[in-house]
């Protein structure tokens, strides 16, 4: 059961819009376009006094992306060669696509902020990556009478009639 959908605000570089998130499939829509694509993310965190300030950086293939809403919110962006490492973003506020560059990679920003701090976890696409990924990508798409009847279809050959010798 899905909870209420909470109020995110996008902001649209290009053409300076924003709007409220219309629905989760929107969101995942979205995020899509980075599947199979070589990420550099960093994730940051900075005390509204200015005192403290801590950032992640790093680069991986974006093999998952899950989108729910249940308590609340939250966003999980899986690494294709390491299951172990993944992004997770709870309850965004807002979120900024970068899109106004043509030839420059796609981006988005994902922002929380209460009274002492604020979250920012920067994504922005690198490229695509190898083709088995893609692949690997279009397998978890499948529905289950597609595949059974691709399995079906490999697994039974049919026989060519064939000459006798004498």
């Amino acid at each position: 059961m899905q909870g209420p959908q909470p109020p995110v605000k996008i902001i649209y570089t290009r053409g300076n819009r924003t709007e409220t998130l219309a629905s989760l499939a929107t969101l995942r829509k979205i995020l899509g376009r980075f599947l199979a694509h070589r990420v550099f993310y960093e994730i940051s965190s900075r005390s509204k006094r200015g005192h403290e300030f801590f950032s992640a950086k790093n680069v991986f293939v974006v093999g998952r992306i899950e989108v729910t809403n249940y308590e609340h919110l939250k966003i999980l962006l899986f690494d294709a060669h390491h299951q172990a490492h993944s992004i997770e973003i709870l309850n965004p506020q807002t979120m900024r696509i970068y899109d106004e560059t043509p030839g420059r990679g796609f981006a988005v920003s994902f922002i929380s902020e209460n009274d002492e701090s604020e979250t920012r976890c920067y994504i922005r696409d690198e490229g695509e990556d190898d083709d088995t990924i893609k692949e690997r990508a279009e397998l978890d798409a499948i529905t289950l009478p597609q595949l059974f009847e691709y399995l079906h279809e490999i697994t039974n050959v049919e026989s060519a009639p064939r000459a006798r010798s004498r």
